[in-house]
């Protein structure tokens, strides 16, 4: 029974990590259209926007926030593991849970701080400093939701590594410095 929860919130997480790489791969697409666009109509048209400084500064934050639970699935990230790969096996796995959850609760902290800025950001209707005025709660919006994410992407690597996810490689390794 356990198993059965423990492998179906971890498809969960893959499922929502998946979108939220999709969405992140979109927007950088989107990034790329808007800035050759930006930079014909300033040195061909001579006349550039004023809208695609914002719109890309916000749409980079997000495409790096909403990729990293992704990240963190695969195993893609940076790692120091001077000490641990020198630990046996037990003792690493044990490290690796204890470091997942410590993860886990920085990356819910965040979610939740986050949050609250959402929440002030859209009860002093906080506004950007440009022409187009952009309401501050819609670019905060990427910090509860990725790190909430990146927090349950913890969780369910702390959860695999103790063996009750059926059909998660718990064996795949960081980027290793």
């Amino acid at each position: 029974m356990a198993t059965t929860l423990a492998t179906a919130f971890d498809r969960l997480v893959l499922a929502l990590s998946v979108a939220m790489a999709v969405l992140a791969g979109v927007l950088l697409a989107s990034l790329f259209v808007i800035v050759q666009y930006e930079v014909f109509t300033r040195f061909v048209l001579a006349a550039p926007t004023h809208w695609t400084h914002e719109v890309s500064t916000f749409a980079i934050s997000w495409v790096g926030l909403l990729a990293a639970p992704y990240v963190l699935r695969l195993g893609s990230h940076l790692e120091v593991d001077l000490v641990t790969t020198r630990l046996p096996h037990g003792i690493r796995n044990l490290l690796g849970i204890a470091t997942d959850l410590l993860g886990a609760c920085f990356c819910g902290f965040a979610a939740w701080t986050g949050a609250g800025f959402v929440e002030l950001a859209h009860m002093m209707e906080a506004t950007s400093a440009s022409e187009l005025d952009t309401p501050l709660w819609i670019p905060y919006l990427v910090i509860p939701l990725a790190f909430g994410l990146l927090a349950l992407e913890f969780v369910t690597r702390a959860v695999a590594r103790t063996g009750l996810v059926r059909g998660r490689d718990t064996t795949a390794t960081a980027i290793h410095i």
